[in-house]
């Protein structure tokens, strides 16, 4: 039990921008990261709600409050997630062989094509945060989206073989067992029969079409360069996220 309470720690210290009290670094706290890496999603969904009803008790423009509700979840992790989003944006809209990829995706610095895409992406997620706001219905949603977005990662993760260059998720999957796949898997499912409660079968049709989306768009960079890494998920992640809001904005 103590070494999942220090995981459950040292994920919160990883992945998010909290302050949380400090634990020396080892790895029978880090095998069991991921598995509360949904957790930490939903304390960031949380917040993020709780967020939005701080904001809504000033009275301020809705715009105002649209630019702070989309840009929270990006503080609130560090932008760890939008930079591997932006490096992954980088590598495979070079064009470019597997090699120039791989060097494009350890570059530290900002290509043209990381700059458009998060041009890209902010447009997009404006546009769905004010919708949703302006149904106001819908911005419960808020709490669950980072819980299922961190959810489908750990999946990925765990499901799919490590970049070789990727010594972090390597590091995060080792002596990783059944009980812990197990787990991630049945919080996912837990997160998505709660979207059949409030938001009826529509929720859990949009949920799904959603994740099969961000399935489809993961493979392809898994597949050509050959396995996932930190950058990949993060990307994974950001696009989930993106999706899921305006989705919910449109239904």
């Amino acid at each position: 039990m103590k070494n999942y309470l220090k995981g459950f720690l040292m994920a919160m210290g990883m992945f998010t921008s909290i302050p949380v009290r400090y634990h020396n670094w080892d790895d029978d706290g880090a095998k069991h990261m991921l598995i509360f890496y949904p957790l930490v999603g939903f304390i960031i969904g949380m917040l993020w709600f709780l967020l939005f009803k701080v904001l809504t008790i000033f009275n301020l423009p809705v715009i105002i409050i649209t630019a702070i509700l989309m840009l929270f979840p990006y503080f609130i992790t560090g932008f760890l997630h939008l930079d591997g989003f932006m490096d992954l944006c980088d590598a495979m809209l070079s064009r470019r062989n597997k090699e120039e990829k791989l060097r494009i995706l350890k570059d530290s610095h900002t290509g043209a094509f990381a700059v458009i895409s998060l041009a890209c992406l902010f447009v997009l997620n404006y546009s769905g945060v004010s919708t949703l706001i302006n149904k106001n219905e819908l911005m419960l949603s808020l709490i669950f989206i980072p819980a299922i977005s961190r959810s489908f990662m750990a999946i990925m993760m765990f499901f799919n073989e490590s970049m070789e260059q990727s010594s972090l998720v390597k590091y995060f999957k080792q002596n990783v067992g059944k009980v812990d796949k197990v787990l991630s898997i049945m919080f996912l499912c837990i997160i998505l029969c709660v979207f059949v409660i409030l938001f009826g079968i529509f929720g859990l049709i949009v949920s799904l079409i959603v994740l099969f989306i961000v399935f489809y768009m993961m493979k392809k960079p898994i597949k050509e360069l050959g396995g996932i890494s930190g950058d990949i998920a993060g990307y994974g992640l950001v696009i989930c996220e993106t999706l899921l809001i305006l989705a919910l904005a449109i239904i």
